[in-house]
């Protein structure tokens, strides 16, 4: 099982990244190049791996 966060920015552009395990919310949007103000909505998506 793993963890994808989207980003849906501001201007309307999405941006995905794969959730490491310890990752902080600032850790996280370094990986993506955004900062907090860019975001417009944050979605927690699970992807079973086991298909």
């Amino acid at each position: 099982m793993s963890y994808i966060r989207i980003y849906t920015l501001r201007d309307g552009t999405k941006r995905k990244i794969k959730i490491e395990e310890g990752m902080t919310l600032q850790d996280e949007l370094n990986k993506a190049g955004i900062t907090e103000s860019d975001i417009f909505q944050m979605q927690l998506v699970i992807e079973d791996n086991k298909m």
